[in-house]
Formats: C-alpha cells, sequence, structure tokens
C-alpha cells in the first residue's frame, strides 16, 4: 500500500473541529461521575500532541513511520475522541430521555437531525485528507446523532415552562434493572423501570427505589411534569418525590 502524496496540517481550517472535539472531550467530566470520562480527554490530548509533533518535526515523523501510519494514528485517536464522548453524554441523559413522555420520539427526531451533520462534517474533511474511509463516516454518523439526542433532551428539560401539571395512571408493570452498557460508563446504580399507559402507548419510567418498592400490578401513582423547551412533558416528581432523592 503506497503512501499518501501530500498530508499536511492547516490548523487553521481545522481549528473549529478542534475546538469542537475540545468541548466533546471536557464536556462529560461536568457531567458525568465515572473515571471513563478521562478516556476521551486522554485521546484528545494525545491527537493533539500527536498533530503538533508532526507539524513541527515533519521530516522527522516519516523518519519513524510512514505518512499513511501517521494518518491511521489520527483517525483512530479521532474516532475514539468522538464515540467515548458521545456515549458517556448519552449514557448519563439515558434516565432523563426515559422520564420524558413521548422520549422515544425525541429521540428519534434528535437522532435524525444530528446524523446528517456528522456526515457534512467527515466528507469535506475526507476530501482535505485525500481519504474516504466508512469507519469514520460512521463515527461521525453516531457520534453527531447522540450528541445531537444529548442536547435535546438537556435543553428540553432545563428550560422548561414553570407551571406543573399532574398525570395520574396505574402502573402496569415494573421491572428491575440488573445494568447495562449505560450503567457501565456512568457507573450508577441500575434504574428500576415502571410502565405506565399514555396517550395510547406505553411510558417506561425511572422512579426513586423507595416510590418502586411499593408499586405493584394496577397500582395507582401520581406524576408531576413540566412542559419541556421543545413542548415533551417531562416527569420531575414521582408520588412528591423527586428521582434523585
Amino acid at each position: 500500500m503506497s503512501d499518501l502524496p501530500q498530508l499536511k496540517i492547516n490548523f487553521i481550517k481545522i481549528a473549529p473541529l478542534l475546538l469542537l472535539l475540545a468541548v466533546l472531550s471536557v464536556w462529560p467530566s461536568l457531567v458525568v461521575d465515572s473515571y471513563f470520562v478521562v478516556v476521551p480527554i486522554i485521546s484528545f490530548l494525545l491527537l493533539l500532541a500527536f498533530m503538533v509533533t508532526f507539524k513541527k518535526a515533519n521530516t522527522a515523523v516519516f523518519e519513524v513511520m510512514s505518512r499513511l501510519g501517521f494518518l491511521y494514528v489520527v483517525l483512530i485517536l479521532l474516532s475514539v475522541t468522538l464515540l467515548s464522548a458521545s456515549l458517556l453524554l448519552i449514557s448519563h441523559e439515558s434516565v432523563h430521555i426515559d422520564n420524558t413522555l413521548n422520549g422515544v420520539g425525541m429521540l428519534r427526531i434528535s437522532l435524525l437531525i444530528g446524523a446528517p451533520f456528522g456526515v457534512m462534517t467527515w466528507v469535506p474533511l475526507s476530501k482535505c485528507l485525500a481519504y474516504k474511509n466508512i469507519f469514520m463516516l460512521k463515527s461521525f454518523l453516531i457520534s453527531f446523532a447522540l450528541v445531537a439526542a444529548a442536547i435535546t433532551s438537556q435543553i428540553n428539560r432545563t428550560f422548561d415552562e414553570d407551571e406543573q401539571k399532574q398525570v395520574v395512571r396505574s402502573v402496569i408493570e415494573k421491572k428491575k434493572n440488573s445494568g447495562g452498557f449505560t450503567t457501565f460508563l456512568t457507573q450508577q446504580k441500575p434504574s428500576n423501570y415502571i410502565y405506565v399507559p399514555y396517550d395510547e402507548t406505553i411510558e417506561r419510567l425511572v422512579v426513586p427505589t423507595s416510590v418502586w418498592d411499593t408499586m405493584y400490578q394496577n397500582a395507582t401513582i401520581r406524576l408531576i411534569a413540566k412542559t419541556g423547551y421543545f413542548g415533551y412533558d417531562y416527569v420531575i416528581r414521582f408520588n412528591d418525590r423527586a428521582l434523585l432523592n
């Protein structure tokens, strides 16, 4: 496999992408209490250090490795930064998406909005590098979709209306969660679920353990919700108890 004929780093042109990566690498550490938050930070710092080293000692770098090998390392660090940060953010937000009424609908729309931005970011970058790679395309697509979903949920529940509404429902079923990928990444205790009818569908809600312990089939639960910024109701209290209490 031949090396790439030219490989130059123009930090001015890629400054917006580097700024975006810097924000994404730090963001999980601000909201997630898990040691996995160091992964995107370390991968971004390694990426930056690798690129600066290449910029300062271009010829010397290629005495040690090929141009294509250098490109592979850069792209691997780039994909690790994107995927690890986006997975941590969506894992942290998953509880709040569960407690958003019709949260699945909100999730689908935000994923569909975010994915094209990932494609539109990678395509010009791939043209600049004169290198196409389906794995990197999928990394950008998935990462931007997940980040868009996390941002949409956070904005919806943060900038909500002051007025509260009460929703009374009968519990269809309750389930104990033994843990999964999201709880592994966020290092949190598994959430307990209840299922209630809502607008001709069945909603899965994450409830406080003290509330979940008292639930049974056909039990009545009183939900207090606020209308979020994007119009999706977000449940803030369950039988007068907040989720985090």
